[in-house]
This record gives structure tokens, C-alpha cells and sequence, in this order.
């Protein structure tokens, strides 16, 4: 039931409206957007180290505290906005960030270089496995593949750290095993902005994203839904319409 209802939301998406093809704009470990403010997440872990990043970054105080709340929790990540003068400095340099092209109703990889999927969607041990798993390295950015709103953060034995993002027509992803989770409960996120760092925490033998999709509450094949890639490497039961 659920591959054929999978398979009719995805023919659904194929021939429904078409959409012009767009640059989507993807965050990097140099330049991440958050709130509108392009910056970068930075583990900040104390007050003489925020005020060498607010001299480097050309920011303030005051704009690191609109970003990220009154009370800086020193031993967290902080977002750090970049003034003007310094991103024209990191782009005569050659540093920004990534791009794809997508169409506004379609998906994007949840992590820019994805080699291999270690462990499919399907069953497994017995049970529905009920996302993808892209190994990656500790700390590696993991972004939005839609525009969306963080409907939870969560931790929990199997999951881990883990974050549910709600997008159009009810459809939700989750993102979990995280090293860190870097939005809030009720942040609205564009395709392509970072929303946590891959980990290893819960039920995991090592550092990968489980990366779910679902329809209400339906799990579904992600490959079904992300981009082609050409020699990916995958278990033999995965399929990718696209």
C-alpha cells in the first residue's frame, strides 16, 4: 500500500504544474544563512573568543545577540552574521556559497556530496526502515531540501538528535542521528540553508544521515523525490524514478 501510494504522489509531482528551473543558493562549512543574515555557525566557548570572532567578522554584540537570543550560551554553536565588508572579502577570494539548479517544487539532497546510501528504505531486521542513511562526516552541514518550518528538535534513544521540518502540501522530512541541531522549533528555513551537523547519536554504528520523507505521516522511499545521481552507490532494492 504505501509503494503504491508512494509511487502515485511522485507521478502526482511529475505531472503537476510546471515550475521554471531556479538557482538555489546552498549553505557551505564557510558561509551559512540563517534569519536572512548570512554568517556562520561557530562553537563559541568563551566571551574573549566571541569578541575575536566580532572583530574578525566585523559584526557587534548587539547583532549576535539579536541572532541567537539575549543570553549567549558560551560552549554552543552561535550564529556569527558577516558584515558586508567581509563577505566581499571572502568572495574576492574565491569563498561562498554552493549552488544547484531546482525547480521550486522539487527536492534537494539533504547533504551536497552524497557517494554512497548505506542502508535503503524497506525492510530491515524484520521492521520498515523507514528512511535513507548517507554517510558522511562528523560535523558535515546538513541542509533544508525545501523551504519549510521546524515543527520539532528532538533527542532520543533511536533516533538521536533529530529535526522535523513541515513543507507544502503536507509533506515532512526528518533529519536525524545529528551532532548538533542548529534551528529552533517555529524557524521557517529556505531550500538550501543548514540545519544541523552530522553526527553519530542514538541507535548508530557511525556518522551518516538517517533522512526521511513522508507524506502526513506516511513514510515514503526518499529516492523517489531527490535529484538523480549518476554512480551512486546503493543496495540493489533501491529504485530512483528520476
Amino acid at each position: 500500500m504505501r509503494s503504491i501510494l508512494g509511487t502515485a504522489i511522485f507521478i502526482f509531482i511529475l505531472c503537476g504544474p510546471s515550475f521554471a528551473e531556479e538557482i538555489v543558493q546552498v549553505d557551505n562549512q564557510y558561509v551559512q544563512e540563517y534569519k536572512g543574515r548570512l554568517g556562520a555557525w561557530t562553537e563559541v566557548k568563551s566571551q574573549a573568543q566571541l569578541n575575536s570572532l566580532v572583530g574578525k567578522f566585523g559584526t557587534t554584540i548587539q547583532e549576535v545577540r539579536e541572532m541567537n537570543g539575549s543570553q549567549l550560551a558560551f560552549g554552543s554553536f552561535l550564529f556569527m552574521p558577516f558584515s558586508d565588508k567581509y563577505l566581499q572579502e571572502l568572495e574576492a577570494q574565491g569563498v561562498k556559497r554552493d549552488s544547484v539548479v531546482s525547480r521550486k517544487n522539487d527536492f534537494i539532497w539533504p547533504i551536497s556530496r552524497v557517494d554512497n546510501i548505506s542502508s535503503a528504505f524497506g525492510m530491515r531486521h524484520g521492521r520498515l526502515h523507514t528512511g535513507t542513511d548517507m554517510p558522511a562526516v562528523r560535523g558535515t552541514p546538513i541542509i533544508a531540501v525545501m523551504d519549510g518550518r521546524v515543527v520539532a528538535t528532538g533527542n532520543d534513544a533511536g533516533l538521536g538528535k533529530n529535526i522535523l521540518l513541515e513543507h507544502r502540501d503536507n509533506f515532512f522530512t526528518r533529519y536525524a542521528h545529528c551532532y548538533r541541531w542548529l534551528v529552533k522549533t517555529g524557524d521557517y528555513v529556505k531550500k538550501g540553508q543548514i540545519i544541523g551537523l552530522v553526527g553519530s547519536t542514538g541507535r548508530s554504528t557511525g556518522c551518516h544521515l538517517h533522512f526521511e520523507i513522508r507524506y502526513n505521516d506516511i513514510p515514503l522511499n526518499p529516492l523517489d523525490f531527490l535529484p538523480y545521481k549518476q554512480n551512486l552507490s546503493q543496495p540493489h532494492m533501491i529504485r530512483n524514478w528520476k
